[in-house]
């Protein structure tokens, strides 16, 4: 409303407070927290920040549950190496063979070894600066976790508002996950890890980019909720590739809090979800969005390849992984002691 009584000079007139209170748009929401309160206006302020004190409790919380993540059921042979229960380990080994009708190999204890010299690593979120290719591989995956949930919820929060049900674009959102996950397992395992996530990254970007443009155009509507879906498709490739390289790069001691970590922040990342994807102006988030994963793109190609490869068992591994490997380098092939790992 605005502070005009004769009906003149519109320009120069000062908005003032709604007088009489607000009518809801309710072709697709009958009831909204929103409406129920009157979180607009200069009230819309809260509902952000709701979101992101919410999130960053859910951060510290997950701090707290990855450390005691760490100490985990001793189910695994690997982590009970790693603690030096070479015997426990190998007691679990035999008794995995038996369910599985078959023996423990011969090479058994000898691979029960070379892992136990994992043992003397520092156990603990300070393993993760025990090198420098640690700690570069995790800001990389840090950088990987964060464009997706920060793209992946920006799309749900911008369902709505382009002509189409938004309940049936989340259902759509949500329907391409799984045929994502299943694609780039087959990239991964034909083309190796690092390219499959560099294209994943690559063309959620490029498509955020071209809903941008397709929006500044003044087209809404079926073909934004179709940019909006091909988007998610890609960034769910994303997610996926970072979680499969994040086990293969650190060794098992560091697998749990690294993954902790990266999360973590990812998380601080999200807490500004509400400031991104509920902008007044709707096209800005996706050139936001598209700057972040064309960035994501460029910095993930940089962690090692890591299919067909012997993976890191120590943090001393760890901190030599990948570094002999050539950047252009396509999916490498098996080193010599990839049989014997």
């Amino acid at each position: 409303m605005y502070n005009q009584s004769d009906g003149v000079n519109w320009n120069s007139s000062e908005p003032v407070k709604c007088q009489h209170g607000w009518d809801y748009e309710d072709t697709w929401f009958s009831l909204t927290v929103p409406s129920q309160m009157n979180r607009v206006c200069e009230n819309q302020k809260y509902a952000n920040d709701v979101l992101f004190y919410a999130q960053n409790i859910g951060v510290a919380l997950s701090l707290l549950f990855g450390y005691i993540g760490v100490m985990w059921f001793p189910e695994s042979p690997r982590w009970l190496t790693c603690r030096g229960r070479e015997e426990d380990a190998l007691r679990q080994l035999r008794r995995i063979a038996t369910t599985n009708g078959g023996q423990l190999p011969p090479f058994g204890p000898r691979v029960m070894r070379t892992v136990a010299k994992a043992q003397k690593d520092r156990k603990g979120f300070l393993s993760l600066f025990s090198s420098w290719n640690v700690f570069k591989n995790t800001m990389l995956l840090i950088t990987a976790r964060s464009a997706h949930v920060l793209t992946r919820f920006s799309l749900v929060l911008l369902a709505g508002g382009v002509g189409i049900n938004p309940f049936l674009t989340v259902v759509a959102q949500g329907a391409v996950q799984l045929p994502s996950v299943c694609a780039v397992h087959v990239c991964a395992a034909r083309f190796g890890r690092r390219w499959t996530a560099v294209g994943c990254a690559l063309l959620a970007g490029v498509t955020c980019a071209a809903t941008f443009c397709v929006l500044r155009a003044g087209i809404i509507g079926l073909a934004i909720t179709v940019m909006v879906v091909v988007t998610q498709f890609f960034t769910t490739g994303t997610i996926a590739m970072a979680n499969l390289q994040s086990v293969e790069v650190h060794p098992t001691c560091l697998r749990q809090i690294a993954a902790c970590v990266e999360w973590t922040a990812a998380g601080v990342v999200m807490s500004g979800l509400p400031y991104v994807a509920l902008m007044s102006d709707r096209r800005t988030p996706y050139a936001i969005l598209a700057a972040l994963n064309l960035g994501t793109a460029f910095a993930i190609s940089f962690l090692p390849e890591s299919a067909l490869q012997r993976l890191p068992e120590s943090l001393q591994d760890a901190a030599v992984f990948g570094k002999e490997q050539k950047y252009w380098s396509w999916k490498p092939k098996p080193a010599p002691q990839y049989a014997m790992a």
